[in-house]
């Protein structure tokens, strides 16, 4: 599909946010003995053992997995589905990215692969140089000059990057379609996965937010980023601000810091202290505290003190709503992840007289504040 930039836009762009699904009830948790593995909504241990490498979230239903020489994929039963020597990385939209010494391809959840990039039509002169993930329906594919060695310069920490272009001029960025055809040509300078429906691209030297059809959104201000829920982050040096889909700002306010749209509500920082807006640009919680996670299921985890467990300080955390009211109170020597599923980790920095001891209890946690899972483990 041809990109056409677009100066009205007269539809709505479907907003869509990534779900942590039934079949994906399974949390993460370490244990004393050095295993680690998942639990499920209930507390109960579903699998364990003492993986090399084991992935902290499910994707598509699987995730990976290293132990010894292995590499694969593991149910939520801790099943081995397939294995291979080139895998990495984690499903998105049920495909996952794969190289091997054949070229790129996409597997299913099964390890077969059912896309290969090399029955696409290339550009003249070009070739795969990297795959992205899956996102929105299209997944982001670099295409470089047909030999070029991209990744033996000293930079190759880069070469997963989005929105960089280490080689303008030879790296080109497109999008694929689950039938393995281009949906976009491959013929932006640099580009991020979608989020939403719009990637960041920049072409002939210009910024523009891209939908899904191909439109080209102008956006004014090059420094640019982090799109998500309908908004992004213009930095500035004047500080940083909020843009809607139209490449608009929000308000006129700029902030020292700002965090992206997550459950309607963004992060920002006034003074040193953080609060929140909501997707109309207001303040709707005064900025008053050391943030430590985005809202996620109507609540977030703020923080009263900012030193770390190391240096002698300690955290004094608490779960509020989006009208700032205290939902889980404040404690000391905490520190919260995320709500997922109506489940949170956390971790309780053991003190002896005053001291840190070295251990913590991990620990999940319901939306009452109830402990469902804990083990006291060595940092």
């Amino acid at each position: 599909m041809k990109m056409r930039i677009a100066i009205i836009i007269l539809f709505a762009l479907g907003i869509t946010k990534g779900v942590f699904s039934q079949n994906e009830n399974r949390w993460f948790v370490e244990k004393a003995n050095g295993q680690i593995g998942f639990i499920d909504s209930t507390g109960k241990e579903v699998f364990l053992d003492k993986f090399d490498i084991l992935d902290r979230e499910f994707h598509s239903g699987l995730v990976f997995f290293q132990k010894g020489k292995q590499k694969g994929f593991l149910d939520i039963d801790g099943n081995i589905v397939f294995t291979s020597d080139n895998l990495w990385g984690h499903f998105s939209e049920d495909l996952l990215a794969f190289e091997d010494e054949t070229g790129f391809y996409y597997l299913n959840n099964k390890g077969e692969k059912v896309i290969n990039l090399q029955n696409i039509q290339m550009p003249k002169g070009k070739e795969v140089s990297e795959i992205f993930n899956f996102k929105d329906g299209l997944a982001m594919i670099r295409v470089k000059d047909v030999g070029f060695d991209d990744t033996d310069d000293g930079n190759s920490w880069v070469i997963f990057a989005e929105n960089v272009n280490l080689y303008p001029g030879n790296w080109c960025y497109g999008f694929i379609d689950k039938s393995g055809n281009w949906s976009i040509e491959p013929e932006l300078e640099s580009a991020t996965t979608f989020n939403d429906s719009i990637s960041i691209v920049e072409l002939n030297k210009e910024t523009y937010f891209l939908t899904r059809n191909g439109d080209l959104i102008p956006v004014q201000n090059k420094n640019i980023g982090e799109y998500a829920e309908g908004f992004a982050i213009e930095y500035t040096d004047d500080g940083y601000y909020f843009v809607n889909k139209q490449g608009q700002r929000i308000s006129d306010q700029s902030f020292q810091r700002a965090n992206p749209f997550s459950d309607g509500m963004a992060a920002v920082q006034v003074n040193d202290k953080w609060g929140f807006i909501d997707t109309s640009g207001r303040i709707a919680i005064q900025p008053k505290y050391y943030v430590r996670s985005d809202f996620s299921e109507g609540l977030t985890a703020v923080s009263l003190e900012s030193d770390t467990i190391s240096n002698g300080g300690s955290f004094i955390e608490a779960f509020i709503d989006k009208n700032g009211r205290e939902v889980i109170p404040f404690k000391r020597n905490v520190d919260y992840g995320q709500f997922k599923n109506g489940l949170t980790k956390g971790r309780r920095f053991i003190y002896s007289d005053g001291r840190y001891t070295g251990f913590y209890e991990l620990f999940y946690i319901n939306r009452k504040g109830e402990k469902i899972w804990s083990e006291k483990v060595k940092q």
